[in-house]
């Protein structure tokens, strides 16, 4: 509308105010794009802002997400060397069964990222000469299904196995970065995001996926996921290639 200005925008003004909470750096409108303005097919659901308030005034929620942002945010240097994998050879071969568990979860884990894909800026998914989607919904669409199958295969599938009994070994014998690992996959947020994974539910909404898991509810972001899944491939790569440098391990 004519005259209107930013203080008049509400919803963009809640997306921001959710964004600076919950999401990562450049992520959401820009302050000046008037969301409330925008022309189109999708306006967005009532439902999907209320949860964004909701979720604002959950003090619970909120000081569980800066605990995991915390940890994340020290793994984010620790991870970019080789720390972890210095830990993880000083620790026994899990058995050959776990091996192939973690060997096989890296692989999915790297097939779910490759969904995620653009050619000249349009998304790479099946079915897309079939279905008649608008652009907007098909990239929300490739990315939140590339986002909620690597998260349950690095938060379920690999809960037990290898990659847990690697990390608990090396957190025990007094690894720094294992112990950090340890604490992010232990982390009270994370876990919500897990049951709700495992025997929860879970479905998109205008800023990322909500979670629910019996009473509790989580909104995370499409970026802040993307973040943490690129730090879990990390864990999970390292932990594989302590495997491959370590004798006898074809």
């Amino acid at each position: 509308m004519p005259g209107m200005n930013a203080s008049e925008d509400k919803v963009g003004d809640l997306l921001r105010r959710f964004y600076a909470e919950y999401g990562v750096p450049k992520e959401g409108p820009p302050l000046g794009l008037h969301i409330s303005q925008l022309p189109g097919d999708m306006p967005i659901p009532d439902a999907d802002l209320d949860i964004l308030r909701e979720t604002l005034n959950d003090d619970l929620t909120r000081r569980q997400f800066r605990d995991c942002r915390a940890v994340l945010d020290d793994l984010a240097s620790r991870l970019t060397g080789e720390e972890l994998l210095a830990e993880l050879l000083g620790v026994p071969l899990p058995a050959e069964q776990g091996i192939q568990q973690l060997s096989s979860g890296v692989f999915w884990f790297a097939l779910a990222s490759s969904l995620d894909s653009r050619k000249d800026g349009d998304p790479v998914a099946p079915f897309h000469a079939d279905v008649v989607l608008p652009l907007p919904l098909r990239v929300q669409m490739t990315v939140h299904g590339s986002l909620v199958l690597r998260l349950y295969i690095a938060l379920v599938y690999m809960r037990e196995g290898a990659l847990n009994d690697l990390i608990t070994e090396s957190a025990r014998a007094g690894g720094p970065c294992s112990g950090r690992v340890r604490k992010l996959l232990n982390s009270d947020y994370v876990r919500r995001i897990r049951n709700a994974l495992s025997h929860g539910s879970f479905y998109a909404c205008i800023v990322g996926l909500v979670f629910r898991d019996d009473h509790e509810v989580i909104v995370a972001t499409a970026g802040f996921l993307s973040w943490l899944s690129t730090w879990l491939m990390l864990i999970q790569l390292q932990a594989l290639s302590a495997i491959c440098r370590k004798p006898n391990v074809i």
